[in-house]
């Protein structure tokens, strides 16, 4: 099946084969992030490959490899998210951040691709707002939104609504991390912010209200059922929500959120979802078809992406 990936983090997709040889050894217990006991060791994962990807060469290959594995992937369209400031320590300008990794993804034509670039919790309030201008000025150049990352539950959504309001005021398209390891509220604040679509956003699920509010403005959660059991949002596979989310009418998008730090492929999360959830092609399709109107695209690319989708489907099953 065609497949349009909304969430995928560049540094926790680092190809291992890549980061050894950058490494010089094996680096892969260090990224990989199964048996995480929260959210805060997951992310602790991230350390290995940030550092690894601080030259133009190291970005634009990994961004080349990553784009490789989502074409194999049968991804058509990708929005791939990461934080460019990340990657400055060995004197890297923003720009030239971007602009590697960028290379790294065009290199892989069969791939359509933007990035989104993503504000940082644990960050001053000044780095952020380099984040917005830094989208400002590549928008619709390669960068077609922005996102918010990093712990939630030591940097709730609450205290980012100025952030938000700017890049509103600037015409950024934004996602926002809700509802992942905070409650239902982050979500709540994301709505009022006017997200497009909520990351994560699974804590919906214990509020009728923040339910009702999603359907009605109909907003995507951009759901990766495997890294939510790695951060420990749940123990068990039956008090994940993903299918009663989808069931009554909110807009799912499923991805893996980390291919390397999850250790999957979104292949493998549609075979998990169809036999642990009774997700069927028809439920797959619209998650793909959902997440491909609410792109940060135009509408004419949105179009042909759904032809694309639906053409691929009827094809496979005529």
């Amino acid at each position: 099946m065609k497949k349009i990936a909304l969430h995928t983090h560049l540094d926790g997709s680092l190809d291992q084969a890549l980061a050894a040889e950058i490494a010089g050894y094996d680096v892969s217990q260090e990224m990989i992030g199964h048996g995480s006991d929260s959210l805060a060791d997951y992310l602790s994962k991230f350390a290995a490959p940030i550092g690894l990807l601080q030259s133009w060469q190291s970005l634009r290959d990994a961004a080349y490899r990553l784009a490789l594995a989502l074409a194999a992937d049968s991804v058509i369209y990708a929005e791939v998210r990461f934080c460019p400031l990340y990657h400055t320590r060995q004197g890297l300008y923003p720009y030239q951040v971007i602009q590697a990794v960028l290379e790294g993804l065009r290199a892989v034509p069969e791939l359509k691709s933007n990035l989104i670039l993503c504000m940082m919790r644990d960050f001053p309030r000044a780095k952020n707002e380099q984040i917005i201008s830094l989208a400002q000025e590549a928008l619709d150049r390669g960068v077609c939104g922005i996102d918010l990352a990093g712990d939630e539950a030591a940097h709730p959504n609450c205290e980012f609504e100025e952030l938000f309001a700017l890049a509103k005021q600037r015409g950024i398209p934004f996602t926002i991390h809700a509802g992942e390891a905070d409650s239902y509220q982050g979500i709540n604040d994301a709505i009022c912010f006017g997200a497009q679509r909520i990351g994560h956003g699974v804590r919906s699920a214990g509020s009728n209200y923040t339910m009702k509010r999603l359907i009605a403005k109909q907003i995507p959660l951009e759901i990766c059922v495997t890294s939510n059991f790695d951060t420990h949002l749940y123990r068990s596979p039956e008090e994940h929500p993903v299918k009663r989310l989808l069931d009554i009418g909110i807009p799912v998008v499923i991805d893996v959120d980390n291919r390397t730090v999850s250790n999957i492929t979104l292949e493998q999360e549609y075979e998990m979802l169809m036999q642990r959830y009774g997700f069927t092609e028809e439920d797959l399709l619209r998650c793909n078809l959902t997440a491909a109107l609410s792109a940060f695209l135009d509408p004419a690319e949105k179009v042909a992406l759904c032809q694309e989708l639906l053409q691929d489907f009827a094809k496979n099953h005529s």
